[in-house]
């Protein structure tokens, strides 16, 4: 894979998560206190996909780094921790997707009636400076590659 092909792949995920991230934002509105169960539903499957939007990012980019991300039961951890150590992820970044990795392995395990309103409400509420504050560190990481 060229730096070319890496920007270009890092750019369509970014596209993807964009339009997750318009439907999460469309869904979930301010002033609108009360949701189904389907919109919890779809609100946590929304923040998952981003989540998982984010990790893919992340595993290209340590792969062009030519670093390790087989498969494991915890190469998700993995991914982020090492996205931290060689500097893609400031720390303060890397605690953030960490609250994101442990709710989507929460909701991969769990019943959707079992997670807590307050709960998405904070990640949702959260996900778009993340977004911007991850894009900006993966372009500054690219332009040192």
């Amino acid at each position: 894979m060229t730096i070319e092909e890496l920007k270009k792949y890092c750019d369509e995920e970014f596209g993807n998560i964009e339009r997750i991230k318009g439907e999460l934002l469309s869904l979930c509105k301010p002033d609108k206190s009360e949701y189904t169960l389907s919109e919890q539903a779809a609100t946590a499957a929304f923040i998952v996909n981003i989540y998982g939007g984010v990790e893919n990012i992340l595993k290209q980019m340590l792969v062009y780094d030519k670093l390790d991300t087989k498969d494991s039961p915890e190469w998700h951890q993995k991914v982020l921790k090492k996205a931290n150590e060689i500097g893609i992820l400031p720390p303060d970044l890397y605690h953030i997707l960490a609250r994101y990795l442990a709710f989507r392995n929460f909701f991969i395990y769990s019943y959707t009636f079992n997670i807590k309103p307050d709960d998405l409400k904070v990640l949702v509420d959260a996900v778009s400076g993340m977004l911007t504050k991850f894009r900006t560190e993966i372009d500054e990481y690219i332009e040192t590659i």
